[in-house]
């Protein structure tokens, strides 16, 4: 039921397009919240995260992962707080590829 109720919010949440989130997280860092959600990939069979930074205070991070399944226990593991925590304006992307994968891309500005 758990899970049923994630796939549902999920499922509104990307009904908007995109999701918005702006919270300070007090005394940790970026760098910090970008090693732990890589900790939390790396955790993760057949799932791979990508930084980039973009120049100008602009961050990209990709994470893919095979199947929605894959992404669904990333997400149901805190994902989605950890990137809340990061400063500055973020956005998050989630696409279902046609081929199964599943591709969360976070877009940071500070």
């Amino acid at each position: 039921m758990k899970k049923i109720c994630l796939l549902a919010g999920l499922i509104m949440l990307l009904g908007t397009g995109q999701a918005f989130a702006h919270h300070a997280a007090e005394g940790i860092v970026d760098e910090e919240i970008y090693e732990m959600i890589d900790t939390m990939v790396a955790d993760t069979p057949h799932a791979e995260l990508t930084l980039d930074d973009l120049g100008s205070g602009m961050t990209e991070l990709t994470v893919e992962t095979r199947t929605a399944v894959a992404m669904e226990n990333l997400l149901e593991d805190g994902m989605l707080t950890y990137i809340s925590m990061l400063d500055g304006e973020v956005r998050v992307e989630i696409d279902f590829e046609s081929n199964g994968t599943v591709v969360l891309t976070v877009f940071q500005e500070e």
